[in-house]
């Protein structure tokens, strides 16, 4: 069944139009991108052969520089207001299927600049790190961010510390909440840096491939305080001030074992990212303007923002240690607690910070995570152990 709304079908199809051809669309998800296409590119071709020659003028315009604001506004506008269903029937019909099927959307608000001032790690790192939280003492909840800073280093480091600044910047009481980062690669890169700004520092070392997985459970194991209440958050997640109080809260409502806070993701583009970082962190407000965002909505992913009872994540064996790289753990995870307590999913607003995209590992052709089927973890030792990877000299 098709919306009626003219101008929800004009926005699906100028979003499309947008995904098709800016790159930072496939940058934003791969996978999403390249699943998308059939609808996506069925959007383009019906705008390229409407009878309506203002609408292929806006349309080819808009492809041809898709981050002007001012264009894509514009087209939807016309494709809105045009009173000739001749104009737009084959366009809509192609855009409310693209917006059925594709998982990946569009959003631009009216106030988006894209001239927007980049904004560094040392812009960044200059902020005082705030109050830290207890060290060993209890606390109800327990922020772990699993890192690796190895590719793209500079935007990485710059997204991290954004990330921990929010979390400093908490109405949360800063007693009663932990952050804990877990660094794993070979040599520690970021702790000179990140150190002051989270509540526990842990290395793991790892040659090759990040393990993700295997780095949020060693957060989990190794980090003191015995939190009830874990949240495991993407270092690229720049989050609002009532982040911590809005999800622990949720955890009051009577048959809560975990759930993730937000519907989509919105994977902000380069200007985007460093003006929600100046809204955020520089001027300190409640949470960055969307108004003036401009980026991708990931639709559903299942990682990012998690949060869960301490003793669920063990009796499931926290994440499955075999997965290397990105790609897959979070599904399983997400998986596995589903068959295992009530799951809730809530739609408030995640952003996530621009950076280039990193290598996807292969093994004879596949993904390197392919050969791991789905609910299969079953760990027979503990879970987040240190030596796992390690070797006798590792610093």
């Amino acid at each position: 069944m098709k919306s009626s709304d003219r101008h929800v079908l004009a926005a699906a199809a100028a979003d499309s139009l947008v995904i098709a051809s800016d790159p930072d669309a496939e940058i934003s998800n791969r996978t999403y991108w390249k699943r998308g296409r059939p609808w996506i590119d069925a959007v383009v071709a019906s705008v390229a052969q409407a009878p309506d020659e203002t609408i292929r003028t806006l349309g080819a315009s808009l492809q041809a520089d898709p981050q002007d604001a001012g264009r894509y506004f514009e087209l939807r506008t016309a494709l809105a207001e045009r009173a000739e269903p001749i104009s737009t029937e084959a366009i809509f019909e192609a855009a409310w299927e693209a917006a059925c099927h594709s998982r990946l959307g569009f959003h631009v608000g009216p106030r988006y600049e894209r001239t927007s001032a980049p904004v560094g790690v040392h812009d960044v790192s200059a902020h005082p790190p705030g109050p830290r939280g207890s060290v060993d003492g209890p606390i109800d909840v327990l922020v772990i961010v699993p890192f690796q800073g190895r590719e793209a280093r500079e935007a990485r480091l710059r997204n991290l510390v954004s990330c921990l600044l929010a979390l400093r910047d908490q109405s949360f009481p800063r007693e009663r909440y932990a952050v804990a980062l877990v660094e794993s690669d070979e040599v520690p890169r970021v702790r000179s840096v990140a150190a002051p700004f989270v509540d526990h520092y842990a290395f793991a070392f790892k040659e090759g491939i990040f393990n993700k997985s295997w780095a949020a459970n060693v957060g989990a194991v190794h980090s003191p305080g015995n939190a009830p209440l874990l949240c495991f958050l993407d270092a690229d997640m720049l989050v609002d001030r009532d982040y911590i109080a809005r999800n622990a809260a949720r955890f009051q409502r009577p048959g809560t074992g975990a759930h993730v806070t937000y519907r989509d993701v919105l994977c902000l583009d380069p200007a985007s990212s460093s003006a929600a970082i100046r809204q955020r962190i520089h001027r300190r407000a409640p949470a960055a303007d969307t108004s003036s965002l401009r980026g991708f909505l990931g639709r559903r992913p299942r990682g990012g923002s998690f949060w869960i009872r301490r003793p669920i994540f063990e009796r499931i064996g926290g994440f499955d240690e075999r997965y290397q790289g990105w790609g897959g753990e979070d599904v399983d995870f997400f998986f596995r607690v589903e068959l295992a307590t009530p799951l809730d999913s809530y739609d408030d607003t995640l952003l996530h910070l621009h950076h280039p995209p990193g290598p996807i590992p292969r093994h004879d052709g596949k993904k390197v995570n392919a050969r791991i089927p789905w609910l299969s973890w079953q760990p027979e030792e503990p879970i987040g152990r240190l030596d796992r990877f390690a070797k006798s000299d590792a610093p």
